[in-house]
């Protein structure tokens, strides 16, 4: 059982964060896990986890809100899906020619998410989403990549990098090959789309983030993809598994030619997809003698069994028990007693949940109003020392049951009364402890 006394032992992490950074560059191998993105009393590793709690060096205990980058879909340490990996682990994990698993995940995934004909399967996303585009360039002969500017992450790879302000190492000249556009703006798609030489191949947006499509947004922008030729590419990488088992473009009754998934798919274990349509997939294939060969995905352990065990369980375990339907259920009685919470502590005009059921967010302004960093780590440190591992996101999951929703909820009614502090002080100071957390895109170290 969590201990309800602040947590203040942290001796372990601190030298864990000495050490790190002279062996790891960052000190994570996902730069949303490093130091720089949490308040200093965030625990600096940890040891285990098991359904929605996680340890740290120090023995302290955390109910867990974004579930590893909300990749762990079910709970850490699931048995149902570990049993399955075991089991395939012990049976070989890699061989010479493709595992018999290999269909068999391809024809369960295909049938479960009903988008596309065929599938590749990776072992991370920005390997699918790269795919994506290198697909769309060949079907369409044409070269530039078009991307919505508000979604903030679709590949580590140049062609994305470039258009944020972390460019550096990236050659100038690729910028040319990437247009932004923003979503829910379809005059902006327009534009980018109304010359006849734009040399777009390909348009990728989420279906959708926290704030939904206004007007049909995804429905016409789909449509002039098609009329102009333009491949109609979504990433479902976060959404996928959240909205529906169908994702989030089926939710919002939209239909992609291609689709990237990861993530929540395997319950925290690698494995990723891209799905689409036959025709622009094929090209990647080997059927075509006398054809250019497009070399599309081919990794070592693209199809490694273990991941897609993982994959296989996990479908099978959201559909056993109707998991999305209970992380709805769940997701909406949070919201719903955190707004309380905010109502209770006169904080409207600076805490504000934002985005659906399945997937929550929370904005945090200062005492004029405006997103604050500041303020924003001044929660998470409140809310880290009541045993609740924030970021800002909550994902509700099978394993966020009654206790840990209960204890979620007395942590950030806690911690709104600190925050509530600040607002009236106008100022951090002397609340938050060391600097506040930066933006993982940004110029300057």
């Amino acid at each position: 059982m969590l201990n309800n006394s602040l947590i203040n032992n942290y001796k372990k992490s601190r030298e864990y964060s000495n050490q790190i950074h002279d062996l790891i560059p960052g000190g994570a191998h996902t730069y949303s896990k490093g130091d720089d993105q949490f308040p200093e009393n965030a625990p600096a590793a940890i040891t285990h986890g098991k359904g929605a709690h996680v340890w740290d060096l120090d023995g302290n205990e955390f109910i867990d809100c974004s579930m590893g980058l909300t990749s762990v879909c079910i709970g850490h340490g699931y048995e149902p899906v570990a049993q399955a990996v075991a089991e395939a682990a012990f049976r070989g994990t890699n061989f010479q020619r493709p595992a018999v698993i290999e269909r068999d995940a391809a024809k369960l995934f295909l049938e479960t998410v009903q988008s596309g004909d065929m599938v590749k399967f990776a072992k991370n996303g920005s390997t699918v989403t790269t795919a994506a585009v290198k697909l769309s360039r060949a079907f369409t002969g044409r070269n530039r990549v078009a991307l919505a500017r508000e979604h903030n992450f679709f590949s580590y790879d140049d062609w994305f990098i470039i258009t944020t302000p972390c460019d550096r190492g990236i050659p100038s000249k690729v910028r040319e090959m990437t247009a932004l556009f923003s979503y829910n703006n379809y005059e902006s798609v327009e534009a980018l789309l109304s010359e006849k030489d734009h040399d777009i191949a390909c348009l990728i947006m989420e279906p959708v983030k926290f704030d939904p499509p206004r007007d049909n947004f995804l429905q016409k922008t789909a449509a002039l993809c098609k009329d102009k030729g333009v491949i109609f590419i979504l990433d479902e990488m976060i959404s996928g598994f959240k909205w529906s088992m169908q994702g989030a473009h089926n939710y919002l009754n939209v239909q992609a030619d291609l689709t990237t998934w990861g993530k929540g798919i395997a319950n925290g274990f690698s494995a990723c997809a891209l799905t689409g349509r036959a025709d622009i997939m094929e090209l990647g294939g080997i059927r075509k003698e006398g054809d250019d060969k497009l070399f599309l995905i081919s990794t070592t352990h693209g199809a490694e069994t273990t991941g897609l065990a993982a994959m296989i369980a996990t479908i099978q375990e959201f559909k056993k028990h109707n998991m999305i339907e209970s992380n709805w259920a769940r997701g909406e009685t949070l919201k719903k007693r955190f707004d309380e919470t905010i109502q209770k502590h006169n904080l409207e005009k600076f805490l504000q949940w934002i985005g659906y059921p399945c997937l929550i967010a929370l904005i945090c302004r200062n005492s004029s109003g405006d997103p604050d960093d500041f303020y924003r780590t001044l929660m998470m440190q409140e809310m880290i020392a009541r045993g609740v591992l924030f970021q800002g996101l909550l994902y509700t999951t099978w394993s966020h049951q009654q206790a840990e929703m209960a204890h979620i909820v007395k942590a950030f009614d806690e911690s709104c009364e600190i925050y509530k502090q600040a607002v009236q002080k106008g100022s951090t100071h002397k609340f938050l402890i060391g600097r506040p957390a930066k933006a993982v895109f940004r110029k300057k170290i």
